[in-house]
């Protein structure tokens, strides 16, 4: 190479100090652009090297196009000229290897690697389709993996707008050619979305889908069936194996759509997950080169039966256990609880109104739509009712006026709504809304109670007596101890509720999962 007439003379703005590959279309330079005063990558268009193949003036003019692509995955182009009956396209350098040089250094890569790769070029492919641009010449060779880990598309030397029918016949590379392209299709975007996939073969297998000379596989391309990539790399998942299938159709109309979503396919955390043969639960698939198999001479090993395992301990829980402590905390609350009940009076039937129309303001804490909670919740509201209507009967009440008959359905309403709120909401706001109409849904049922039980006497004040009425009941219910009766009550559900949502550790108990509910 170092013979080369052409290495260290001036072409262009570019000095070319050395040669570094030989193409199909013309032979490519690092060298270092005068003007600029940095390294480049030159690559040269002879006339003679593409006859049969696109115009000069059309690869320099596709070369312009590409020249305005920018993506950072995609090599920058600086400048395109002639010069001394040569084209030139002058380069972004990029330090560090193609996919091809590290296939044919290491060998395979890890499946998690290759698949970080083509989704990096599908990004790429996705900027170039969005500008009218196929880049048509897809493939190993033209995929740059940079020092710090870049990945980048090069080489748009053969690109051709999308749907332009002079691109010239089979232009590309046979090993990663679409079989429409290869029989002269136009160009179309799902062409690159095929050799994509031959590349990403390559650089899980080291080898070409079909290997062998050129026509032979531009005709398997046409003809035989892709392999399947899993007799290579068993490590492949099914999902990834899919994927490589669905780029790699024979019919452009069943490959992804775009470029655009094969990324998203190929970004897709499940790609690199499997299930096992239960079908649950999944594993992580390791990213690297599968185990080698053992020779055939090699001596077998010894097979050592293993121990019986120990007999299962007894099912009885410990005496730490969650079971044992919940147990023991029911017994003492409902002791405490149901102690001061014995002066319960009717008095009583007005405060549970309240308490069990105020009650879905606790179930908005924690998970909802839970089977115990929902039947917890339709109770109370239920039980909030009935404890009116029971107030209303012992007390002997009327028929009720225009305006009571208001108040108890603007109260039914509200704790309706509000029940249905902290059961089923889902968004914040339905949350707040719930918080707020609990307390005012247990003021408008038991204020109707009140008015309905003591109708309001002629010529008197309706709110006022509804007032009166409150204050009395109020102090007979805390002479006959009624705060300790339902206040006990509530502290012991929510003793219940906190200690349901605690994250405690029992010897022998199960560990809950995190809830991540924002209303907690």
């Amino acid at each position: 190479m170092s013979d080369d007439p052409l290495v260290g003379s001036m072409l262009g703005p570019c000095r070319l100090d050395a040669l570094i590959g030989v193409g199909g279309m013309g032979r490519v330079y690092k060298g270092l652009h005068v003007a600029l005063d940095r390294a480049v990558a030159v690559k040269l268009v002879d006339r003679s090297l593409s006859e049969g193949g696109p115009p000069l003036a059309r690869v320099l003019g596709e070369a312009r196009a590409a020249a305005r692509l920018d993506d950072p995955r995609i090599v920058a182009v600086y400048d395109v000229g002639e010069d001394r009956g040569y084209g030139y396209i002058v380069m972004q350098w990029v330090d560090g290897e193609t996919l091809e040089d590290r296939v044919a250094r290491a060998g395979p890569l890890p499946v998690e690697e290759a698949f970080a790769i083509a989704r990096e070029v599908a990004l790429a492919l996705a900027t170039a389709h969005a500008a009218g641009i196929v880049h048509r010449d897809v493939k190993p060779g033209n995929v740059l993996l940079g020092a710090r880990g870049a990945v980048k598309l090069t080489d748009f030397g053969l690109a051709s707008t999308a749907g332009s029918f002079d691109a010239g016949p089979s232009a590309g590379s046979f090993h990663f050619m679409s079989p429409e392209q290869g029989y002269g299709a136009p160009p179309e975007p799902r062409m690159d979305l095929y050799a994509l996939g031959a590349t990403l073969y390559y650089a899980l297998t080291g080898k070409p889908l079909y290997p062998g000379a050129g026509a032979d596989a531009m005709i398997s391309h046409r003809e035989k069936p892709p392999p399947d990539v899993r007799e290579s790399r068993p490590e492949v998942t099914s999902r990834g194996a899919e994927l490589l299938r669905r780029l790699l159709e024979k019919d452009p109309a069943l490959r992804p759509a775009s470029a655009d979503e094969a990324a998203r396919a190929l970004a897709a955390r499940e790609l690199m997950l499997e299930v096992d043969a239960s079908g649950s639960p999944f594993r992580l698939v390791p990213s690297g080169n599968p185990t080698p198999k053992p020779k055939r001479d090699a001596a077998p090993e010894t097979f050592v039966r293993p121990a019986p395992p120990p007999p299962p301990a007894p099912s009885s829980p410990p005496l730490g256990s969650r079971a044992t402590f919940l147990f023991l905390l029911t017994v003492l609350g409902v002791a405490a609880v149901a102690w001061p009940w014995r002066g319960a009076g009717v008095e009583d039937w007005l405060a549970g109104c309240f308490v069990g129309a105020i009650a879905p303001f606790l179930l908005t804490v924690g998970e909802r739509r839970t089977a115990p909670r929902v039947v917890i919740g339709v109770l109370l509201w239920l039980g909030a009712l009935a404890s009116a209507a029971r107030y209303v009967i012992i007390r002997g009440g009327a028929s009720p006026s225009l305006e009571t008959l208001i108040l108890a359905g603007f109260g039914v309403i509200a704790s309706g709504g509000a029940a249905y709120l902290a059961l089923w909401g889902t968004d914040r706001e339905e949350i707040l809304w719930a918080r707020l109409l609990s307390p005012l849904a247990g003021l408008l049922l038991s204020g109707a109670a009140l008015a309905w039980a003591v109708p309001t006497p002629e010529n008197g004040d309706w709110l006022k007596n509804i007032g009166a009425q409150a204050a009395r009941s109020c102090g007979i219910l805390f002479g006959s101890g009624g705060v300790w009766r339902w206040g006990g009550l509530v502290a012991f559900a929510c003793v219940l509720v906190a200690t349901r949502r605690m994250r405690l550790v029992f010897e022998g108990g199960p560990k809950r999962p995190k809830d991540r509910n924002w209303a907690r």
